[in-house]
């Protein structure tokens, strides 16, 4: 994974109060952050800091869309990127990285936010992500249907059944 400068926060000399940054993820940001999955990018990020005390309160919002396929026909789909994400930085002796706190080590100038956004635009992708019921393709649709095993499985046709599945479907047809 490529390290993004232009996500560098300057923790040590930001001032206290409230600074706003703002990012724009295109199809170079998810390649260099190696998400082989997505295959276009439009995602607008806006980033709060709120340096409280020795405390960095981050607020992200993420919004916009992404492209990936689709699981049941390969061809990509948008996916509608809408989130927020809320985690504490601050600094300490060591690396630790906790549910809600990140402790940098003090020789830190930086924390660097890319993968925390990245983490969050994937976290946004659903386990099973396909098209709408009638946008597939519809020539990889087709196909799945003649080779799935459920695509055939009412057929009454003794000739497309196997063999080897005869007993048990004796069994189904008695009860």
């Amino acid at each position: 994974m490529e390290k993004f400068d232009e996500f560098d926060l300057f923790l040590k000399g930001m001032p206290t109060g409230t600074q706003e940054f703002t990012y724009h993820l295109g199809l170079d940001f998810f390649r260099k952050m190696e998400s082989s999955d997505v295959s276009s990018g439009d995602v607008n990020v806006t980033l709060s800091v709120k340096c409280v005390g020795d405390v960095y309160k981050l607020f992200f919002t993420l919004e916009g869309v992404i492209g990936i396929p689709c699981d049941r026909c390969l061809d990509e789909m948008e996916h509608h990127v809408n989130a927020t994400y809320a985690m504490s930085v601050k600094y300490g002796d060591e690396y630790y990285e906790g549910d809600d706190l990140t402790v940098i080590p003090e020789s830190c100038d930086t924390f660097n936010v890319a993968r925390v956004i990245n983490d969050t635009v994937m976290l946004t992708i659903p386990i099973m992500h396909t098209h709408e019921e009638g946008k597939c393709n519809e020539e990889m649709s087709r196909l799945l249907d003649e080779h799935s095993a459920h695509g055939n499985a009412d057929d009454e046709d003794d000739t497309k059944c196997d063999p080897r599945w005869e007993a048990l479907r004796k069994l189904k047809n008695n009860n």
